[in-house]
């Protein structure tokens, strides 16, 4: 009897030192302002690439680089109006004159929505998935768990495909 019960204390013990030792993991929240990251874009027929830099919530602003029609090219979205800056000239439209808006309207829209917390998240060791919906059109937001920094966005409905690398904190 008191062998049983030595050895019933000592599983008891492993198995509460197995649970014990494991580590939860804890996103970071996403980075949702004060960051730069390289990207590349696929939206419709249009596949483009260049640096995107959002300093506070409600703006974007996308720097190309590909293709090479609008390299130099700057497009500025503040929730508004979209800003044009080529070549030290500025120029500001309404969203709806530019056909390809909806790029920079829909990261706006995400980005913002991270902020808030709206959406459904899941998440491992790796990645963080942040899924909602945007003017009836369901996205999927990944990003680095460890970090917050973005990695992708998707929504199918329009479509759109966004990959982000090399993102920097700024100050």
């Amino acid at each position: 009897m008191r062998r049983h019960l030595v050895v019933c204390f000592t599983c008891l013990l492993l198995v509460l030192c197995l649970f014990g030792c494991r580590r939860s993991v804890t996103a970071t929240p996403p980075v949702s302002t004060d960051f730069s990251c390289d990207f590349k874009a696929t939206y419709r027929e249009l596949s483009v690439a260049g640096t995107l830099t959002r300093r506070s919530a409600g703006t974007v602003s996308l720097s190309f680089t590909e293709p090479e029609t609008l390299n130099g090219l700057t497009a500025s979205w503040d929730g508004d109006a979209v800003t044009l800056s080529l070549l030290g000239l500025q120029y500001t439209v309404s969203p709806e004159s530019i056909p390809e808006a909806a790029l920079g309207e829909e990261l706006l829209a995400v980005f913002d929505a991270a902020l808030r917390g709206e959406g459904k998240t899941e998440q491992d060791k790796a990645v963080t998935t942040f899924t909602g919906t945007y003017n009836n059109q369901t996205y999927t937001y990944r990003y680095d768990t460890k970090s917050g920094t973005p990695l992708s966005l998707i929504v199918p409905a329009l479509p759109l495909s966004v990959t982000f690398n090399e993102c920097q904190l700024l100050e």
